[in-house]
């Protein structure tokens, strides 16, 4: 089996591998890259059949709608859901690709590659590492994954029972360079919202991911706990629509204490983004109705009872004009950083601002230094490929007595 990391050996994101045997060849993930990268990658330059993609992280699947039509897509029902969804409400035509479903532990075969995909813990849902093998060769591809979410059982029950005789690992390494004393496990965040719910006075806000369906889930528990009702906007009330079909835990905005922010600025541009999709129609009909629509009007009747998650938070504070209230920010620091975010004074500006009490509440989707070991050595593979990290030439050091090869993006190599 021939293995070429077209992108990924030396930045986090952008990740694509080419997998090739007997002649034919796949790609796992055709991701963009987050910052602007050393590496460019063109997929037309590349031959082969089919793709998979791990997960619906644009640093995973970004590039697909550069891809012929033809070609095969591999990815999970959900996963397509979300980047469907994604497109969607950034009024971007829907993708013309491919789409092949497949399942977790499902073995499924393109050409002389069979594919086992596992379910990992990540920040995204859906998200997959993949045991390829082909030639007598074994191959598992981690993807991103870590083991103190929501859905840490997948973590444990890979590290119970982990792919045997596996001859090589492409494994994330995104926090190798970063101490796991800084972050928190995903239960603690519910409870680290409650306290802040709890003790403000005045209305709540939340920035997190409309996509992180574990931070929204936690959310409104929290939320639920502290006796408030849970404001959403119209694109993460679809996303919660879609996640409540598949899994009983996620909640739907229909609840009693879940309402939808249905006017104003942001609801406007997501109106636009769906009125004339046929899709949406009875979703439109459902959140506009009289008990799940609110307004900023009402809001501001009583705006403790409120926990609020929007991206407009700048418009609602002057809407509201409370003379306190409490922000949660459940993302990525870097995004308060104007190197990595050229829009960060937005944020700032909400930290700086007086009325405003500023909370980081978050953890990372990613696995911490001693999780990666574990899973490593569970794994215990004949060789160990760093992909999606900028700490490739600290392996060798981490992951002893286990061989580390650590290549350059475009470099073959055979197993």
């Amino acid at each position: 089996m021939e293995i070429t990391i077209h992108r990924g050996t030396q930045e986090i994101g952008g990740s694509c591998v080419q997998l090739s045997s007997g002649g034919r060849s796949i790609l796992i993930d055709a991701g963009s890259p987050l910052r602007e990268s050393q590496c460019e990658v063109k997929l037309s330059d590349i031959s082969f059949e089919a793709v998979l993609v791990s997960h619906p992280h644009q640093d995973h699947y970004g590039l697909i709608d550069s891809l012929d039509p033809a070609t095969p897509v591999y990815i999970g029902e959900i996963a397509c859901k979300m980047i469907a969804a994604a497109r969607t409400f950034t009024s971007r035509p829907p993708l013309a690709n491919n789409f092949r479903h497949f399942k977790a532990w499902t073995q499924f075969e393109i050409g002389p590659f069979r594919i086992t995909p596992y379910l990992m813990d990540h920040s995204s849902t859906d998200a997959f590492g993949f045991l390829v093998e082909a030639e007598g060769k074994r191959l598992f591809y981690s993807g991103d994954f870590r083991a103190h979410g929501s859905k840490e059982k997948t973590f444990d029950a890979l590290l119970a029972r982990p792919p045997q005789k596996v001859d090589v690992l492409l494994m994330e390494g995104t926090m190798l360079g970063r101490e796991s004393a800084a972050y928190r496990r995903e239960k603690n965040i519910e409870n680290e919202m409650l306290e802040v719910l709890s003790e403000e006075k005045g209305p709540a806000f939340l920035i997190c991911s409309g996509q992180h369906v574990d931070r929204l889930c936690a959310a409104f528990r929290a939320c639920r706990k502290a006796g408030r009702i849970y404001v959403v906007d119209i694109y993460t009330a679809w996303i919660l629509q879609i996640l409540s079909e598949h899994f009983d835990t996620t909640p739907h905005f229909r609840l009693k204490d879940i309402r939808v922010l249905a006017h104003g600025p942001t609801a406007k541009n997501h109106y636009m983004a769906i009125k004339n999709n046929a899709k949406f129609t009875r979703f439109i009909r459902e959140i506009y109705k009289t008990d799940t629509a609110i307004k900023e009007s009402q809001i501001a009747e009583s705006p403790s009872r409120y926990f609020i998650k929007n991206t407009r938070i700048d418009h609602l504070l002057n809407a509201l004009n409370p003379p306190q209230c409490s922000l949660i920010y459940s993302q990525w620091s870097g995004y308060l950083e104007s190197q990595y975010n050229p829009q960060s004074w937005k944020l700032t500006n909400l930290r700086d601002d007086p009325r405003v009490s500023f909370h980081e509440i978050h953890t990372s989707g990613h696995a911490f230094r001693q999780d990666l070991k574990r899973y490593a050595n569970a794994i215990n593979p004949k060789l160990l490929v760093p992909i999606h990290t900028e700490k490739k030439q600290d392996y060798a050091k981490h992951f002893q007595p286990i061989q580390v090869k650590a290549v350059a993006d475009g470099e073959l190599f055979e197993v």
